[in-house]
Order: C-alpha cells, then structure tokens, then sequence
C-alpha cells in the first residue's frame, strides 16, 4: 500500500484514541469526529488557537500639558495573551496635540483634543482627554514681550519690544479661532462675549501663548 501524506490542522482540538488498531480520532469545529489510521499519517501539525482582543484601556482619563510637551501613552490591552496587540492613534485636533504611532503626544498650541486608541482586532477603542495650557508671561518673559490688560474690559494691547514680525491667533476655548492677523498691537474686545480665551503669538515658527479673561 503507497504511504500518504496528510497534514492534519487542529484549530480548536485534538483528541487521541490509540487503540489496537492504532486510530487517530479528531473533533473539528463543528463537533464532528474524523478517524484516521496513524500508518497513513505522517505528519500532524498543531496550530494555537487565535486569541481575540477583549478590551484596550488607556492607564488616565485626563492629562494636562503646555506648548512644546510630550507625554507617554500608558495602556493595556486584554487579555494578556491576545493574538494580534496592534493599535492605532489618532487626536481629533492635530493643531493642539499630536501623537505618533507610539502613543507619544506632543502639545502644539492652546486648547484642548481627545486622543483616542483603536485595536486592529475587533476595533475597540478607548479615550484621553488632553488639555494644553498656554504658557505664563513669567515663562516668556525674557523675550519683552507683554500682554495686558488681563481680564480684558475693551481694548488687549500687545507689546514685543524689538520683534517686528509676528501673527496674533485668538481661540476660544473649544480651539476654534476667533481672529487672525499679523504685527497688531491693539485688538477690539469690545464684540467679543465675556469668557475665556486663548491667544497665540507666532514668531519665526515660535509659539507664544497666553490665556485671556474677557469681562
């Protein structure tokens, strides 16, 4: 009798009867049972079970950073020993923060963005609020460069000792930008709605950024 090749593939199990005939008795998925003689085999190849993903979590709920910050994403995916652990980053307002494929967030300008995690099994996801705060005069002020009045009754004055170039950005608190414009030293709060703001300076690609109270 020509001897066979039969490479038998068990996805979920395997169980062995040796009997005197020497027969082989597999459970398939489905349940169904297969009986093979073990002289007609020669090789039996047995593959691990593909563990799914249950859940991914992101280690904070909140973080708060400033301009020119990075923060390391914390996570866990379960179960530990899931199959296939790849994730993808994504932030909902890339001009407030970035993150690369990592998971590691780099602060950009004032304001606020939700970063979220997605597992390439199942795609499942899960959260971080981040809120990006704008740097203090006193952390600037090397540079002469003042910002007044603060609270805001009409009238912001700005101030940049001998920097003559320069774009004024104004956000609200959403990140949505209210007014744009370049080398202004006087801006009209008169139409502007009592709250909170945030206003950026942009210098040869330097990023100045102050918090605003308007009365």
């Amino acid at each position: 009798m020509k001897r066979k090749f039969l490479l038998i593939i068990l996805l979920l199990s395997c169980t062995s009867l040796w009997s005197a005939e020497s027969q082989l008795t597999v459970t398939q998925y489905d349940g169904t049972k297969s009986n093979y003689l073990l002289n007609d085999i020669s090789k039996i190849l047995i593959v691990n079970s593909i563990v799914s993903v249950e859940s991914v979590s992101i280690s904070d709920d909140d973080i708060e950073m400033k301009n020119g910050d990075t923060y390391q994403v914390v996570y866990n995916i379960s179960p530990e020993n899931a199959t296939n652990k790849s994730v993808t980053w994504s932030s909902s307002e890339n001009s407030v923060a970035t993150i690369d494929a990592n998971g590691l967030i780099t602060a950009v300008s004032a304001g606020n963005t939700v970063i979220t995690i997605e597992t390439e099994d199942g795609k499942l996801q899960d959260m971080l609020n981040v809120v990006v705060t704008p740097l203090t005069s006193v952390e600037i002020s090397d540079d002469n460069i003042k910002i007044y009045p603060n609270p805001i009754q009409n009238t912001l004055f700005i101030e940049m000792g001998n920097i003559s170039k320069y774009e004024v950005v104004i956000n609200d608190i959403s990140g949505n930008i209210l007014y744009s414009q370049f080398d202004e030293n006087e801006i009209d709060f008169r139409n502007f709605p009592s709250g909170n703001y945030y206003l950026t300076l942009i210098v040869n690609n330097k990023y100045y950024n102050f918090k605003l109270i308007k009365n």
